[in-house]
């Protein structure tokens, strides 16, 4: 990979990818961040979606090129047009024009994602997007979670078909989940956590904690400011260099407002699972 003609830290704007395995609070983070004036954070920009900026329509726009690009010379300045395309409509287009002045730039990158774009003759083993993002000088926001409950989590989601709570909806039932589904996905999202910390090696990478993002918005006092404190969000702001001016608007709410214990029908079954697994540490975690 070259150094990059296109250092987006040093041309005006600071370029930032928020990576994490599904229900990481990526969109809880997208939001709070997007707070801050200096800041501009877009969605999964790799999923489908209406919005021109995401990466499938950008691609529709090209009137010659090729998809994947045949060389990584030419994944490299795909990826410099595309980013350059984030910015202006960030700057151009946000409602409001509220976002024209912003500093930092940034788009949110799924772990099962990071291989989508890649030359085509592409061989080695580190994903090409961790090589440009490293290359450019982008900081990657990492987010975690505690691993059982972003399994559920996502169990629980794709049965409510609610993956968002914009609306206040509360849980007013018990649910089974499929035990061994479960466990194969803490697994999964294991797997895609470690690859990602190997591959990312020598990034410049900012770890963000739900748990530790959780308790900024608990914070939050009257007219819903963050008070500046240790954790997530005074590391993000540090690393892309902007002032720690947050709000919690309250718009998205928790998905799961009830324990775990409470919430699964068949919660004794994951626990005599989770017991003989290698995870047995998280059972008290779901009390």
């Amino acid at each position: 990979m070259s150094d990059g003609d296109t250092d987006f830290s040093v041309a005006g704007r600071h370029l930032f990818v928020v990576i994490g395995a599904q229900r990481t609070g990526t969109n809880i983070l997208r939001e709070i961040l997007n707070t801050n004036q200096q800041i501009a954070m877009l969605g999964e920009v790799l999923s489908p979606s209406p919005a021109p900026a995401h990466w499938d329509n950008f691609c529709r726009t090209l009137a010659n090129g090729s998809i994947p690009p045949a060389s990584f010379s030419e994944a490299e300045t795909l990826l410099d047009q595309y980013f350059e395309f984030v910015e202006y409509r960030i700057r151009n287009h946000w409602q409001g024009n509220k976002k024209n002045g912003s500093h930092a730039i940034g788009v949110d990158i799924k772990y099962n994602q990071l291989r989508r774009i890649m030359p085509s003759n592409w061989n080695a083993t580190r994903p090409f997007i961790l090589c440009y993002l490293r290359s450019r000088g982008a900081t990657l926001i990492h987010t975690t979670r505690n691993i059982i409950h972003c399994a559920i989590s996502a169990l629980i989601a794709a049965q409510r078909n609610l993956w968002h709570n914009y609306d206040g909806a509360v849980i007013d039932r018990a649910y089974e989940i499929d035990v061994t589904e479960c466990l194969a996905h803490v697994r999964s999202i294991v797997r895609e956590h470690d690859a990602f910390v190997t591959f990312a090696d020598g990034c410049r990478i900012v770890n963000c904690r739900y748990e530790s993002l959780i308790d900024d918005l608990e914070r939050a006092g009257p007219p819903d400011e963050i008070p500046e404190g240790p954790g997530a969000l005074r590391d993000i702001a540090a690393a892309l260099n902007v002032p720690f001016h947050f709000r919690n608007d309250g718009r998205l709410q928790k998905a799961i407002n009830v324990p775990y214990s409470k919430l699964l029908s068949n919660y004794k079954a994951l626990v005599r699972r989770l017991e003989n697994s290698e995870f047995s540490a998280f059972i008290p975690s779901l009390e």
